[in-house]
């Protein structure tokens, strides 16, 4: 999956912040959504910010996206000015209460060291995808087209099958992750046989990665 994450939470400039404690992050004045696993877990807490029901309706679609649907090992791009930061998401959400405006959060990896690419450098499709007014949006559409522009980043020769390896490479990783998240779950079945299962291939899994 492909994000969009504007860096002004509570209308105000937070790109460094961003940065510098590799986040991202949104606030819509609502409460922690911890333990918020359903769009109605969500509705529940919104409805007691006591809203219009259409600007109510609207920050329950977004949170959801942020809280549920974003998912470790998505990509995500933020644009700042005429240019645009890109990163990895790896963590769940979580809420900080001691970041005023932007307690809704998220842990990523900066792509490229952190560094600012103008948006030019994009493909038009996705240019015109973040240029959106929201301050958050799934771009998944144009995910194929992030891909191709990260690895011609990084060299990859993407006139032949260059391309194709980048592309299953990452679709690759982002199956581990799925993978890992079934593993934590199971471990945390009623089933003991479910949870011998998941810790034996847990366990087979760590023994190879250190190999």
């Amino acid at each position: 999956m492909l994000w969009m994450v504007r860096a002004f939470p509570g209308k105000e400039d937070r790109k460094d912040t961003f940065l510098e404690k590799n986040i991202i992050a949104v606030h819509w004045g609502i409460g922690d959504l911890t333990g918020c696993n359903t769009k109605e877990d969500i509705a529940r807490v919104v409805d007691q910010a006591n809203l219009k029901p259409r600007d109510a309706s609207l920050k329950i679609g977004l949170l959801n996206r942020f809280v549920n649907q974003m998912k470790i090992g998505d990509y995500c791009i933020v644009p700042y000015e005429d240019g645009f930061y890109s990163a990895v998401i790896n963590s769940d959400y979580y809420f900080d209460p001691n970041s005023k405006k932007f307690e809704h959060q998220r842990k990523v990896e900066w792509l490229f060291g952190g560094e600012s690419f103008n948006r030019e450098e994009l493909p038009k499709q996705l240019q015109l995808s973040i240029k959106t007014q929201l301050g958050l949006a799934n771009i998944s559409k144009n995910e194929s087209d992030f891909v191709k522009y990260a690895n011609e980043k990084q060299g990859i020769d993407v006139e032949d099958e260059g391309l194709e390896n980048g592309s299953v490479a990452a679709e690759l990783d982002l199956m581990v992750v799925d993978a890992l998240n079934i593993l934590k779950e199971e471990m945390n079945s009623d089933d003991p046989h479910r949870r011998l299962q998941a810790a034996t291939a847990i366990m087979e899994l760590s023994i190879s990665t250190n190999k």
